[in-house]
């Protein structure tokens, strides 16, 4: 039985060999093209085990070669760093570190890495949709705020929905006889207008490529405030419902729900799960209060904390309710209690109509 740990780069990457015989150790560095690819292809067999840490290009990396051998194991990054001082870091040693990991899991029967989900590939072309959409989104933000700094700097002091409004948006363009000042404002708005048409382009791919997961949208959009786009962002994110043991390991991994370290009499409240996803909390933060107007229990709540509570912390809590929801209408494959038939109906027929559209 070999263990292989690999360190993965852009453009190489070095495996150590070890085996149950503990003085056997190899170590070989493989370039990332079909040459080398070739040559790394030779040294699996059906017995090996491998491990890397998850990085930009594992999955496809993985993809290549996971039928090959008998078990992969992603190794999640922010769990595998070890405590104590640092030691000599080199490309060998980090896989080597790895491959006697993968050992010491596999021979002794004991969990003692987190291993990452791996996906399959339609989930990880949904997640890369949404990662490029997220990025064009900000590039927007960056734009709309230098816009409205340019305004305010000089003396124009109106608000992002008046200065972006459609029917504005001709008014600012000509709202100062300063040559710098209008070509810079006329030189933004091009680009925030290029980049909203390239976000509505995105925006329809995602739309177009998320019909096959109809069953789960049509569940998820049952819940008020749950758009076709954030319902196929929590399907990006969970992929299987199962994998999770409860609702709490489900909001956690959504980085809703911070880390709590407690001894004696002493409770530290630290930072959300960095290993888990953000991309539903982002998009469902964007509607929260009409989580809460919409459900009569959650805004009884809402008001009651906000007598004692920071508010941004009162919103993640209330984030992570909306999860724990989410939780139960996909482990059970159920419409959301309060379910408003009319509004759900017209979302799923409107989805329906522009994906009938653009099939012509």
């Amino acid at each position: 039985m070999n263990f292989i740990g690999i360190d993965l780069h852009t453009n190489r990457f070095t495996c150590c060999y070890l085996s149950e015989d503990p003085s056997f150790k190899r170590m070989e560095t493989f370039t990332l093209d079909q040459t080398g690819l070739d040559r790394f292809y030779a040294t699996l067999d059906k017995e090996s085990s491998v491990i890397l840490e998850a990085t930009i290009n594992t999955f496809a990396f993985v993809s290549l070669f996971e039928n090959k051998v008998k078990k992969v194991l992603i190794a999640n990054t922010y769990q595998l760093k070890e405590a104590g001082p640092k030691q000599k870091k080199t490309d060998k040693v980090d896989a080597f570190k790895l491959a006697q990991k993968l050992k010491a899991e596999i021979m002794s029967g004991v969990q003692q890495i987190h291993a990452v989900f791996l996906p399959s590939k339609e989930y990880r072309d949904l997640r890369a949709l949404f990662a490029s959409y997220r990025v064009l989104r900000k590039e927007i933000t960056m734009t709309k705020n230098r816009i409205h700094s340019l305004l305010k700097e000089n003396l124009f002091p109106f608000t992002k929905e008046f200065i972006f409004g459609k029917k504005t948006r001709l008014q600012i363009r000509s709202i100062s006889p300063d040559e710098i000042l209008s070509f810079q404002i006329n030189l933004f708005m091009d680009t925030l207008e290029a980049l909203e048409a390239k976000a509505e382009e995105l925006e329809n791919k995602i739309m177009i490529f998320g019909q096959r997961f109809m069953p789960m949208v049509e569940i998820l959009t049952s819940m008020s405030g749950i758009s076709v786009i954030t319902a196929l962002a929590l399907i990006a994110d969970v992929v299987d419902v199962s994998r999770f043991q409860n609702a709490k390991h489900f909001t956690s991994y959504l980085r809703s729900a911070p880390r709590v370290e407690s001894s004696n009499e002493h409770t530290l409240i630290k930072s959300t799960n960095k290993a888990g996803r953000r991309l539903s909390v982002t998009l469902l933060s964007q509607s929260l209060n009409h989580f809460r107007d919409s459900n009569k229990k959650l805004a009884v709540w809402y008001t009651r904390l906000s007598v004692y509570k920071k508010k941004g912390v009162i919103r993640m809590a209330l984030c992570r309710r909306v999860f724990a929801e989410i939780y139960q209408m996909m482990k059970k494959g159920e419409n959301h209690y309060f379910r408003n038939p009319v509004l759900h109906e017209k979302k799923i027929a409107q989805y329906k109509a522009f994906l009938a559209k653009e099939k012509k």
